[in-house]
């Protein structure tokens, strides 16, 4: 019985109308995204997706439970997109992380794209003498002293930035060889998927254009649904019920509880791109020290306490004072402050 179960959902495949369906609400969910890089993104990646699973399925026979599967995944994908237009600020975040490669398919693309270029792609052998790649390691070490990452619950904490391999097991014995290499590869996979990886360049001038306001941003036009007025129908009150228990409950706030929906400003938006901008990592190449430097964006950024003048006007600045900040009086000499050796 059960092989004629499984032999007919093998065979079996969902209609074409239910996947054309989809497809296109997924489109339209795609266009009305607030962000233009989301926007372009998140369209790619559901065409990609369906080629994918198009192109797979004509390889191999129909299987229903597969196709169930598949269909479940868009339908969460389809709720998660229409929330975010909504102005769920959490789905609204969670589609921008995945279209700048904060979480997800992307950010795997863009770390290995970061590591080839040095040959660091991939390391097929974890065995003695391998080494993390530098740029891994400087990176890893520059996530640590990011606290934006902890703060926004973004990430987990990398603590070890190279693999920690012991010389003997808890029986005080040498550790074997395959233990060792396996504590190395398991090191590399668990960095890197707590690894933010830089953005391409032109994604991450568009970011900080729509931050500072030099890319003009609009919100995008949604299609009018066609609105149909309910037929009124008078309420069945039960009036036994009403005098045991009182008016019925009306409408409550249980379905807000797990957030809001906003209206998409460029206000809301700016707050969204801004944490989304602190995990970010920006890199300059550090001459002295012949080595990559990461910086990372701060959400609030204190009072600037100190400013830069030249050592001419200084004295113009400071010459009524004394050493002590005490402004002079005209009556009391000036007392040059002395200089150290």
């Amino acid at each position: 019985m059960s092989n004629t179960i499984s032999n007919t959902l093998s065979n079996t495949k969902l209609p074409r109308k239910i996947w054309l369906h989809l497809f296109r609400a997924l489109l339209r969910q795609c266009s009305y995204l607030p962000d233009p890089v989301a926007r372009v993104n998140m369209q790619a990646y559901t065409i990609d997706r369906f080629r994918h699973n198009v192109q797979k399925n004509k390889r191999k026979r129909p299987d229903l439970l597969r196709q169930n599967m598949l269909r479940k995944t868009a339908i969460q994908q389809l709720s998660l997109l229409s929330r975010a237009n909504e102005g769920y600020s959490k789905p609204l975040e969670k589609v921008l992380q995945l279209a700048y490669g904060r979480r997800g398919k992307r950010r795997h693309e863009l770390i290995q794209a970061f590591l080839a270029p040095a040959g660091e792609k991939h390391m097929a052998k974890f065995e003695d003498g391998w080494e993390p790649p530098s740029l891994m390691v400087h990176l890893l070490k520059a996530q640590n002293h990011n606290a934006m990452i902890t703060l926004l619950n973004a990430g987990l904490y990398v603590k070890e930035t190279e693999p920690n391999v012991p010389s003997e097991n808890i029986w005080g014995r040498p550790l074997s060889k395959a233990r060792r290499t396996n504590i190395r590869k398991e090191w590399y996979v668990r960095s890197q998927g707590n690894m933010f990886p830089p953005l391409l360049d032109a994604e991450l001038e568009v970011l900080e254009g729509l931050m500072s306001g030099a890319i003009p941003w609009t919100p995008p036009k949604r299609r009018k649904a066609i609105e149909t007025s309910p037929p009124h129908v008078e309420p069945d009150i039960n009036l036994a019920l009403f005098l045991k228990r009182g008016p019925s409950k009306g409408e409550t706030f249980e379905k807000y509880v797990d957030g809001r929906p906003h209206v998409i400003t460029r206000r809301f938006m700016q707050r969204l791109w801004k944490r989304l901008s602190c995990l970010v990592p920006r890199v300059k190449w550090d001459a002295a020290n012949q080595k990559p430097m990461f910086t990372w964006d701060v959400i609030h950024t204190g009072p600037q306490v100190a400013i830069s003048t030249e050592e001419s006007i200084a004295q113009q600045i400071f010459g009524g004072v004394d050493a002590n900040g005490r402004k002079i009086k005209d009556d009391e000499p000036q007392i040059e402050p002395q200089q150290s050796d």
